[in-house]
């Protein structure tokens, strides 16, 4: 039996396993950040959209805000973390 009559066979879990792996695929996009450009932001939400991810394409507006970063820090700052995790683009840094 050849693959493609196997798909002829089982359609149901052909069509099964390739919605586990677009879905797999939508969900792994990390999101986009305030550096990210319009493009892949257009295609986040684009993507996600279609997928069915409604409430994570359109979860990402604080990500996208620019003040998020500075905003990331600043709490990190609050909870006593030394480290930096976001780093500020230096067109943003501040001294």
């Amino acid at each position: 039996m050849t693959f493609i009559q196997f798909i002829q066979a089982h359609p149901t879990v052909f069509t099964l396993v390739g919605y586990y792996v677009a879905i797999s695929f939508v969900g792994s996009l990390p999101a986009p950040q305030a550096t990210s450009s319009m493009f892949y932001q257009f295609v986040f939400k684009f993507v996600n959209t279609l997928a069915g991810n409604l409430a994570r394409a359109y979860a990402s507006k604080v990500e996208s805000s620019p003040n998020f970063q500075a905003a990331v820090n600043i709490q990190n700052a609050k909870t006593g973390e030394e480290k930096m995790v976001v780093q500020m683009p230096l067109a943003e840094s501040k001294p």
